[in-house]
């Protein structure tokens, strides 16, 4: 006796509609989607950054995430290659997504009867990860995206004390201090915490001639320094 839970091979080969089936699914998955995106929103707040300050030019923007690996992609096309970065490949990668369907007409869903349309996903996926992972890397080494704790203080007088040992040799501050490097005195006036980090993690970012060598200090003796100078401003240090 015959199985009646096996599909048979007509139940197998017959197409399902994309109306009113397919698109129903689709907009069932959407509005779940939608919905675990809600709760999520309630439950952890937003990292946001600090207020956008319109005179600060140290700072330095980055796209979400889910940009990131074509942000990556376009530091590859630089002078009169950007073209290609900002318009050939984008139109040769839509071009492809439509041709794909004319390109691989095979009746079968499964992945291994389908080797056209799996290369193309895998290679893309793999693309799309790999730019992403450089793309933060990058940033990690230059100090473009890192998380600072919250100013408190006794960082600030951790890092005034840091910064009267390593730096006040050759950099001064309320008119104590070496006079080889600039004055820091109102530093939180010009440049903002961020770039303060940065500065410390890699000095070659001012310039690549710079003399300033590179301070092994620690993440949390970092922090501390760069709370300190972003406190010096033009009317003193704020408490």
């Amino acid at each position: 006796m015959a199985n009646r839970d096996a599909p048979s091979a007509e139940a197998e080969k017959s197409p399902s509609l994309f109306y009113p089936h397919h698109l129903f699914l689709e907009a069932l998955t959407a509005v779940a989607v939608l919905l675990i995106l809600t709760l999520l929103s309630f439950v952890w707040d937003v990292p946001l950054e600090e207020m956008a300050d319109p005179g600060d030019v140290t700072y330095v923007p980055r796209p979400e995430w889910y940009f990131l690996f074509y942000f990556q992609l376009l530091k590859y096309f630089e002078g009169p290659l950007v073209v290609i970065g900002t318009c050939v490949l984008p139109a040769l990668v839509f071009t492809l997504l439509i041709l794909l369907p004319f390109l691989d007409k095979g009746e079968t869903t499964r992945i291994r009867k389908r080797p056209v349309a799996a290369a193309v996903c895998l290679a893309s996926l793999f693309s799309v990860v790999a730019l992403t992972v450089i793309s933060v890397v990058e940033d990690e080494l230059h100090g473009y995206r890192m998380v600072l704790p919250p100013i408190t203080g006794e960082q600030i007088a951790e890092g005034e004390d840091i910064f009267g040992r390593f730096c006040q040799i050759c950099h001064s501050m309320d008119g104590k201090g070496g006079f080889i490097a600039p004055d820091l005195t109102q530093i939180g006036s010009r440049a903002n915490r961020a770039y303060i980090e940065r500065v410390v993690l890699n000095p070659q970012i001012v310039s690549q001639t710079t003399i300033m060598s590179l301070i092994p200090l620690s993440d949390p003796e970092r922090h501390a320094v760069s709370a300190y100078l972003s406190r010096k401003k033009e009317t003193g240090q704020k408490k």
